[in-house]
This record gives structure tokens, sequence and C-alpha cells, in this order.
């Protein structure tokens, strides 16, 4: 961990949380874009202490999977963007429950939100597999349609389009700091 934060600037670092690979390729676009140092959540056992920090997570039940919420709880007055994959549309409802689940556990803590991103992401095949046969989420035309276009996320336009809300959130951070 030490050589990941060493290379940063000190001012901003970006931690993230993958199963699949789309939460880590958005972080690493943000991280490409900016500059900043990338951690995975596995080896944040100390945060980096710094101005401004960008947080990744995979949508688990409406929230951010259990491993983001375990460093999530243990900051306290930082500025944070925040940036997730789901299977839903990013517009669905459910999307923005997620947003709003992301942003209260964040601010819990007296942290400052920066704002977020979220964009579709593939769907671990297990976990597809587990809830059609559990029935909680049978396997519809529609819930087909949705995992078939989820799986060719993230693209190169949400990568850009994570990476350009981070650059302005970045930006907010230092200036409001």
């Amino acid at each position: 961990m030490t050589s990941v934060l060493s290379s940063a600037a000190g001012r901003a670092a970006i931690v993230y949380s993958s199963v699949t690979g789309n939460t880590r390729r958005i972080a690493e676009a943000l991280a490409e874009a900016s500059g900043d140092a990338l951690l995975d959540v596995r080896e944040a056992s100390d945060l980096p202490d710094v101005e401004v920090l960008a947080l990744g997570f995979w949508v688990r039940r409406g929230q951010p999977d259990e491993a983001s919420q375990a460093v999530w709880r243990r900051l306290s007055g930082k500025s944070v963007f925040y940036f997730g994959t789901l299977g839903a549309w990013p517009t669905s409802p459910h999307a923005g429950r997620c947003r709003e689940a992301a942003e209260r556990m964040l601010r819990e803590n007296g942290n400052r939100c920066l704002g977020g991103f979220l964009c579709q992401g593939r769907v671990n095949p297990r976990m597809v597999e587990l809830s059609a046969r559990k029935g909680t989420h049978p396997l519809t035309e529609e819930r087909r349609a949705r995992l078939a276009e989820a799986a060719r996320h993230p693209d190169a336009a949400d990568c850009a389009a994570a990476a350009a809300a981070w650059l302005a959130a970045r930006k907010t951070g230092f200036s409001d700091g």
C-alpha cells in the first residue's frame, strides 16, 4: 500500500471495491484522468490522509457493498466523491435509491459529499442465477434485456463521464476546503 500512496501528490486519492472488474475500470479511468493514487479497498487498512477522496463501490441490495461500507464508517470530516456500478439503469428509481443510500452513509459521519456517479456494469452471473433460483428476481424479458445491456458497461463513454465528474468534484473539494 505504501508504494501506491507515495506516488500520489497527497491531495486526493481513489479507493474502490470491485468484484467483477466494473468498478475497478471506472477507478482506473479516474486515476488516469487525475494522476491520483489508486487503492483497492482490500488494501486499505490505513486510509490515505488526503483532502479529497473518491470512493468506488458496487451496488448490493440497493447500497454500497459491505467492504466499501466498512471503509466509509471510518471516514469523518472528509470531502468525498462516490462512484459505483450496478446492473440497473443508472437513471432508474433503483439507482436513485442507491445514490440516496450512498450520500446518507457518507454524511452520517460528517463527511461532505461532492456528488457522485453511477453507471451500469456486468452483473456477476452467479448472482443472477442465485436470485432467479430464489425467485427474488425472475428472468423476465425486461430483466434479460437490462442484464444484456449492463454486460456492455462500463464502456469508454462511462469512463469518460466518470472522469469528468471526478475532476469537477476534485476542483470543488479543493476550492471550497
